[in-house]
């Protein structure tokens, strides 16, 4: 009996050495093929930019596309509140978004005078400046 023992404990050990001589051939499998070249895609997706790029705070608001700074420009209309956001009503009728809120709160259903830089292509006042003024 003492054979028969020995024998199941032999058996044993051999199957759980084939079954981790099957899970390293399988790992080795499913691991990526490392060869001699790089890859060039990874290569880029891993170098730093050419140039450092400004976080969006530091960027100015600035709407024009070739760098010249724009000038100001001074709009009467009056200012009036769309939601959460105000809007700016010139006297022919055009509506611009504000993008300085606690500059236009206190002048809401009042004829204005705001002084900033338009950015049409958004319809957005960057405003600098707003002052009320005699109907």
């Amino acid at each position: 009996m003492h054979r028969f023992n020995n024998n199941i404990v032999l058996q044993g050990m051999l199957a759980l050495l084939a079954f981790a001589l099957l899970l390293v051939v399988a790992a080795r499998a499913l691991q990526p093929q490392q060869s001699s070249a790089p890859d060039p895609v990874l290569a880029a997706s891993l170098q730093e930019p050419q140039q450092p790029v400004a976080p969006p705070d530091a960027q100015s608001p600035d709407p024009s596309r070739d760098g010249k700074a724009v000038p100001a420009s001074v709009f009467h209309g009056t200012i009036a509140r769309d939601g959460s956001d105000f809007v700016f009503r010139d006297q022919s009728g055009k509506v611009y978004r504000l993008d300085a809120p606690e500059k236009a709160k206190p002048y809401v259903g009042k004829t204005v005078k705001v002084t900033g830089q338009v950015e049409k292509n958004a319809n957005l006042i960057h405003v600098q400046h707003i002052e009320m003024v005699a109907a």
